[in-house]
């Protein structure tokens, strides 16, 4: 492998990490609180038979309590959390099906039953699920970067950039019916990563172009910008380009420029920690 191309192999893989760190200083506070850590999750082959029977007990007091009250919201997150505890993943859909259906102004509970379906193996019903929370919250960026990951994985890279192009299109209506409910930017710099994964650099570029036009002070175009034109070879532009994301950046923000500003084809690529935990336990919001 030529220096070259070493070092165009290792721009690409960071540019899919740092769009999620990025993203995520807006995502965390949305849906981090619904996970806990996998250690917590995954002892279920090392649970004695006390633990297990103790368990069990738990989960027919919740179902009691839902035979009364079938939208319970403690006794529904209870049995989520408990069946998830031995493992039994597909028995969860049910309540919290019902928990979205009953509280669709907190589109964590869909976005767990999403996930809970990919974990399933069930990319379709996830899909339907996550589009569900956009007909309510068209900008919810955590709903929008998951539905353009399943398109993505399905080899639809078109179905994917139609997504984040008609929530573009709509952001205007959508933010006078409520305010700020599309980040525009986000939205873009999503788009402006899947043209640059399927290659359309013209396409991208046009589109951190855009983010600039209608948001100087935001770093993220000029961090993407200047990636783009490493791999281009344009080291002069993309250095210039870096500086000004750096001095726009957040304070949180600037090692991470700094790092891809310095990147070098000796650096080791970075992997990507924005997957999600599996067996999800959901929290009362």
């Amino acid at each position: 492998m030529t220096q070259r191309t070493a070092r165009q192999w290792i721009i690409n893989g960071v540019l899919i990490v740092v769009t999620l760190s990025f993203l995520g200083v807006s995502i965390a506070p949305l849906i981090g609180g619904l996970f806990a850590p996998p250690a917590q999750q995954a002892n279920n082959a090392n649970q004695n038979t006390s633990e297990q029977d103790r368990i069990k007990i738990q989960i027919e007091g919740f179902e009691a309590v839902l035979k009364s009250d079938p939208k319970n919201q403690t006794a529904l997150i209870g049995l989520v959390n408990l069946r998830n505890q031995l493992g039994k993943t597909k028995e969860t859909i049910e309540p919290l099906q019902t928990l979205a259906d009953t509280f669709p102004d907190q589109p964590e509970y869909r976005m767990t039953l999403a996930r809970t379906y990919i974990e399933l193996k069930d990319p379709k019903n996830a899909s339907a699920e996550y589009r569900k929370i956009l007909t309510t919250k068209p900008g919810f960026i955590p709903a929008i970067q998951s539905i353009v990951s399943i398109e993505l994985t399905d080899k639809r890279p078109e179905a994917a950039i139609g997504i984040l192009q008609d929530t573009l299109k709509t952001a205007e209506t959508a933010n006078k019916v409520q305010a700020n409910a599309v980040d525009t930017g986000s939205v873009r710099w999503i788009l402006g990563e899947v043209y640059r994964q399927e290659n359309r650099i013209d396409d991208a570029i046009a589109t951190y172009d855009q983010m600039i036009k209608e948001s100087a002070k935001d770093f993220r175009p000029y961090v993407g910008k200047a990636q783009l034109r490493q791999i281009q070879g344009k080291e002069d532009e993309a250095k210039k380009l870096f500086d000004k994301g750096l001095e726009l950046a957040p304070a949180e923000f600037k090692d991470e420029v700094k790092r891809l500003a310095d990147l070098s084809p000796q650096k080791a690529p970075f992997t990507n920690p924005a997957q999600a935990p599996s067996n999800n336990p959901v929290k009362k919001p």
